[in-house]
């Protein structure tokens, strides 16, 4: 068999890099969930407050929104736990 040349080496070694790069930063990452977590309790709590009255309304908008930060700290510690700390 051959030797694989450098070339072909230090272009899977590149290719492996980027795969395992993240595609956004933690800063955007973590301003696009607080918009979603905020979109979400403020759209739960406006389809809840008819029919569970003004105050079990907020608190199923902020319980929905709370669990979005939930779902993602779990994935970002079993993530790190996995991949290692960067």
């Amino acid at each position: 068999m051959a030797k694989k040349s450098t070339k072909k080496l230090a272009k899977q070694k590149s290719l492996q890099e980027n795969i395992s790069d993240a595609w956004i930063s933690m800063r955007t990452g973590l301003i696009v969930m607080a918009l979603v977590s905020v979109a979400l309790a403020v759209w739960i709590a406006w389809n809840a407050v008819p029919t569970q009255g003004t105050v079990n309304g907020i608190l199923w908008g902020i319980g929905f929104g709370a669990a979005v930060w939930v779902v993602f700290l779990i994935a970002l510690t079993f993530n790190r736990f996995v991949r290692g700390k960067k």
